[in-house]
Parts: structure tokens; sequence; C-alpha cells
């Protein structure tokens, strides 16, 4: 035996050259596993989160949820309407006027029976007036504009016989007024406006009532017409004592006949010069 296996120095370091030698040999295979855990488990990270996004694209995505709403406020109710008018209600005139007041009924569009308020208007500044109010019947069927052109002319016709207001005597209007004596007093007439001064009248009117008119009997008016026709010539052809006169002469009247001469010449007639 040698004295390198006797020597217990020499023992102990050749242990420890033995485990260092294994620690060498072990040290990278330790690191070679270590690897491999880490790659395994970075796979199957990257396989779940692979199958989490084809999951995400295949499924639809669920609601999200409804943040809580608040509670939704009902209007205020509409106020009461109001109330009919009464004798024991409060109500400003001004109110009550407001509501008792009507749109004038102005359609003439139609061929009923119309009975019609109007008046003419003179709208000239500082000489307005409004003339005596009228009623009239109208049975055509007309527009509002046709009516007061109508009746416009018709107060221009009759000016010779429309008093002339108080408010123009004042200012001496119209030039063209007439001076009548009535019953021992002045009156003073219209008589003509100026040109430029009609185109300041207007009318004023309403439809009070409509009234269905009757129909035309035209048809029984022909047949009337034409029997008096017939009556009258009847009267004609008849002759005295109702024998139907004719176109001949009366009976037992003698035809006059012509004094014919020798020659085939017819003669004078007497009494007749020659």
């Amino acid at each position: 035996m040698s004295s390198f296996d006797t020597n217990p120095g020499n023992q102990s370091r050749a242990g420890s050259l033995a485990s260092l030698f294994s620690q060498m040999i072990r040290l990278p295979i330790l690191a070679i596993v270590y690897g491999m855990e880490i790659f395994v488990k970075t796979v199957h990270g990257f396989q779940q989160l692979a199958d989490q996004s084809v999951d995400a694209l295949t499924e639809p995505a669920e609601a999200a949820p409804l943040a809580p709403q608040a509670p939704c406020e009902r209007p205020p109710a509409p106020a009461d309407p109001a109330p009919a008018l009464t004798g024991t209600q409060d109500q400003k005139p001004e109110e009550v006027r407001k509501e008792q007041t009507k749109m004038p009924d102005t359609n003439l569009n139609d061929d009923m029976l119309k009975l019609v308020r109007y008046k003419i208007l003179f709208v000239k500044r500082d000489y307005e007036v409004a003339f005596q109010e009228q009623e009239e019947l109208v049975f055509d069927n007309m527009t509002d504009t046709a009516f007061a052109a109508w009746k416009v002319a018709e107060f221009i016709q009759a000016l010779d016989h429309t008093v002339v207001p108080h408010k123009w005597m004042a200012k001496h209007y119209p030039p063209g007024r007439r001076e009548h004596i009535e019953h021992g007093n002045r009156v003073f007439y219209i008589h003509s406006l100026p040109e430029d001064d009609k185109k300041y009248l207007r009318v004023y009117f309403e439809v009070l009532q409509r009234y269905t008119r009757e129909k035309f009997r035209h048809d029984e008016r022909e047949v009337e017409e034409l029997e008096n026709i017939r009556r009258i010539l009847d009267q004609r052809l008849q002759g005295p004592g109702g024998a139907v006169a004719t176109g001949g002469p009366p009976a037992g009247a003698q035809l006059a006949q012509p004094d014919v001469q020798p020659g085939g010449k017819g003669g004078k007639s007497p009494g007749i010069g020659g």
C-alpha cells in the first residue's frame, strides 16, 4: 500500500474532488431540466391564450350589465280646462268677450239663398266713414271679391241719392257735392267722388243665414207656354160659330170675273179710268 492511500488528508482531498466532479456534471443536467420545464410552461400559456382568443371570436359577447336607470318622471298633468261661464264664477270682461267673439261668415261659394248684411266703408285718412248698413238676398255663387266689386259699383251709381256725411260736410268734401232743397231744408248729396278717391272704398259683409232655394221648374214652364201657344192657334183657326176657318172664300161669296173681250184681252174693270 502506498503512502497516498494511507494518508487521511489525501483521502479527504480525493473525496472533495469526486464531489466537485459530480456537482459539475449534475449542474448542466439540472439547468437543462429547469429550462425544459420553463419552456413547457411557456408553451402551455401560449396555448391557453390562443384558446381564449378563439372562444372570444366564435362566441357572442356577453351583454354588459346595464346601469340602473333613474325612475322616469311623469309629466305634470295638464291644467283643467277653463270652466264654463256661469253667474257664480269670476272672469274678466276681456276674457268673456274673447270667448264669445266669432269670425264672420263671408263664404258665398254655394248655390243656396244667402241673407247678407253689408256696409260700405271709406278709409281715406281723416275722412273715414261707415255708411248705412244694408241687407241683401244673394242667390248667385260668387267670391267675396266679386261681391265687394258689385256693391262698390252699386254704391257709386247711387251717389246722386246718397247724403253727404256730417264729417265730410265740416271738411267741404267731396268737391262735387250737390245741394237740394227738400221740405224747406238744405240737403247735400255726394253726387260724385274724385277718381283717385274711389280706391278707398271697401265693403264689410257677413252671411247671416242660408236657405235652400227652390228648384227652377224649367220643364213645367215650357209645357205651360206650349199649351198657351196651342190654345191661341186653336182660337184663330176656329171661325164664327165654332166652325174651323179655311183658306177659301166664305160661303155664298161670289168671285168677280174679269171682263174678257174678243181677242183674248181682258177688259177694264168698271170704275177704273183709262
